[in-house]
């Protein structure tokens, strides 16, 4: 697992870009007020959906290589949100995959499906359990690092909301907000017990 120490703060700074880009973009598709359906057909929206899609995946990596580092500091209940943050992390690379792949599609043949006149109980069920348990699992990630001090506070707040706002189904709010957290804790110094914060070229690595 150390072998992963070294790629923490190169994932994570790239997949907080990722999330910021991503996010961004979604906000912008969603201020044209143009059905979901519409928006899917955009060149946009397939840079939208694949950058997140890549944030997720780079998240996977970080979160594991941060959690290896800092194990003993934010002890059981970090564990347990770092289980939670990575299932839900997986759940939505799966929903970024759907959107980059397969809702172009759905936009012309069943665009009442995107749209949600005409959405069946699974599909949103599925949409609702991804956004909870993403965005519980990273809201207590950025509650344990706060709790455990092992970073600067700004990154553990932004990651908190980050989690808190993704609890939104269908929104990637959250993720700008959380991509903001991961670009911060990418250059935050990192502190242990009876330790001084170490320097900003060895913090993650």
């Amino acid at each position: 697992m150390k072998r992963f120490e070294g790629l923490a703060k190169p994932s994570t700074l790239a997949a907080g870009s990722v999330f910021l880009i991503g996010g961004i973009l979604d906000q912008a598709l969603r201020l044209t007020g143009a059905p979901l359906s519409e928006l899917a057909q955009s060149p946009v929206y397939a840079v939208r959906s694949l950058a997140l899609l890549g944030g997720t995946l780079l998240l996977i990596l970080s979160l594991v290589s941060i959690y290896e580092r800092h194990a003993k500091q934010i002890g059981p209940f970090g564990f347990s949100a770092a289980v939670v943050a990575g299932t839900g992390t997986i759940l939505l690379s799966g929903q970024f995959w759907a959107e980059a792949f397969l809702y172009p599609t759905l936009g012309r043949v069943a665009p009442a499906l995107l749209d949600g006149s005409e959405r069946p109980g699974s599909f949103a069920f599925g949409l609702l359990l991804t956004a909870a348990v993403f965005g519980v699992g990273w809201l207590l990630l950025g509650s344990a690092i706060l709790r455990a001090r092992v970073y600067r506070i700004l990154p553990a707040v932004f990651i908190l909301a980050g989690g808190a706002i993704s609890l939104l189904p269908g929104w990637a709010l959250g993720q700008a907000v959380l991509g903001v957290g991961l670009v911060l804790l990418s250059f935050s110094p990192s502190y242990r017990k009876h330790e001084g914060p170490q320097r900003v070229g060895s913090q993650l690595h």
